[in-house]
């Protein structure tokens, strides 16, 4: 019994051991406070990670809660004491108000132990144009096969800036509708002409992204969907 007793801790010594790589990196700050900052350039904070472990600490990987937040970590290897300094970017542009969001560094052998740093702070909105397309279906009516169909689609500034609108593209078809540049003042609507052509009878269904300087357009597009009937 003795012995079965001693073996029994030995497993549990064994087991301990296996698990040592779990909380060897020691972050100098597990939340960080950006404070109040106007919208527009990027604000930067520094945090650093020591190994405060007896065998060499390795940092997998390092990924954010959001597009808004980016990182730079100067070393992934550290030997036992020592440290690696970490830049967080949040980039406030077209991201205004309230903010928390997380920092996730994985570390470990296999890459799966998991420190979470939180960032917090507030971004004052400068004016900026808003984009808005509604409603977001636009019915197109009847269309006619095998001929240009002239077709316009409205999008109204909802934001408190003007707003430069640059592109429609189709997303289904791969091609660009238009592109230019058109000015639309805040609080005000303005029409896109475009031309159809090459369709086939049946029903029509496009996603097009209207691309802008807009708050709400962040270099992807603001979503809207043409539908019509071919014949």
């Amino acid at each position: 019994m003795k012995h079965r007793i001693i073996a029994l801790a030995f497993a549990l010594v064994v087991c301990l051991a296996g698990t040592a790589s779990a909380g060897q990196l020691r972050i100098s700050d597990l939340k960080v406070e950006f404070g109040n900052m106007q919208e527009g350039p990027d604000a930067q904070k520094t945090v650093t990670l020591t190994n405060a472990s007896s065998t060499e600490a390795v940092v997998a990987n390092v990924s954010t809660s959001c597009a808004c937040t980016s990182t730079k970590l100067d070393k992934t290897r550290l030997a036992p004491g020592e440290t690696a300094t970490m830049v967080i970017t949040y980039h406030t542009f077209k991201y205004p108000g309230k903010f928390d969001k997380t920092v996730h560094v994985f570390s470990g052998d296999n890459g799966k132990t998991e420190d979470v740093i939180h960032i917090v702070g507030y971004v004052d909105p400068i004016p900026m144009g808003v984009m808005e397309v509604n409603p977001r279906k636009v019915e197109l009516g009847t269309l006619t096969a095998a001929k240009p169909n002239k077709v316009s689609l409205t999008v109204t500034n909802a934001g408190d800036a003007p707003m430069k609108v640059t592109a429609l593209k189709s997303q289904k078809f791969k091609k660009t509708y238009w592109e230019g540049k058109l000015t639309v003042p805040a609080g005000q609507s303005a029409d896109i002409a475009v031309t159809l052509e090459g369709l086939k009878p049946g029903r029509f269904l496009d996603m097009v992204l209207v691309y802008s300087d807009a708050r709400n357009d962040i270099g992807k597009g603001y979503k809207a969907v043409l539908i019509g009937a071919v014949k």
